[in-house]
């Protein structure tokens, strides 16, 4: 990043960014339900992330509502904690459990 000073906004703040990725067998039709990837946590300027969360749910419109309502958000750190804890007990499963 380079010297200028982080917009007020964005100063302390977190963007997510949804990544959808496919580690699954396309082949196995249990899966075909289901979604995961992982959510990128960056911070402003910076090119990378700088922490993620791996998901894996069903496609469901609880799901979807939830990804529109987040995707490309700014939150403060005590949000972001009450983000990931909500992944984790929401939308981390497995199709196999």
């Amino acid at each position: 990043m380079d010297n200028r000073e982080i917009p007020a906004e964005y100063k302390d703040k977190f963007q997510l960014i949804f990544v959808g990725m496919f580690w699954r067998d396309e082949s196995d039709p249990i899966y075909k339900d289901w979604t995961e990837g992982r959510v990128e946590i960056r911070a402003y300027g910076e090119p990378y992330s700088n922490d993620e969360i791996r998901y894996c749910t069903k496609k469901t419109e609880e799901w979807f509502a939830f990804q529109n309502k987040h995707n490309l958000k700014w939150l403060t750190s005590d949000e972001l904690e009450g983000f990931k804890k909500e992944v984790n007990d929401k939308f981390k499963k497995s199709p196999v459990s």
